[in-house]
């Protein structure tokens, strides 16, 4: 199943996120977008990173890694993310605890780059 930009925007917009560039392929995703919560605090908010990945995961018929680049609403950059596709796989196979997981991609997570 192939991504729908639309539907993607759609599903993140109600939550403060603005998709303003994706690019994908059949091994990786990557999404940047505008993020009113990181305009406010000047940092990369944990749950929203979350929220980003859930929703792909929706939306995708198998994992793939995914990478995040987050500004806030001027544009300017506030920091970026990643989840490795091996992550999501061993999630969706129970291999890997949700806790686990997280704690796996807030590690990733670089601010101010």
């Amino acid at each position: 199943m192939t991504l729908d930009p639309d539907q993607l925007e759609a599903r993140l917009m109600s939550h403060g996120v603005y998709v303003t560039s994706l690019d994908t392929d059949g091994e990786r995703i990557e999404i940047e977008y505008e993020s009113i919560k990181a305009g406010n605090t000047g940092a990369v908010p944990h749950r929203e990173v979350g929220r980003v990945i859930n929703v792909v995961r929706d939306l995708t018929e198998s994992p793939r890694g995914v990478r995040g680049e987050v500004t806030d609403l001027d544009g300017e950059q506030v920091g970026n993310w990643r989840a490795k596709a091996e992550w999501l796989r061993e999630l969706e196979n129970g291999e890997l605890s949700e806790v686990d997981f997280s704690e796996r991609v807030i590690e990733t997570i670089t601010e101010g780059q």
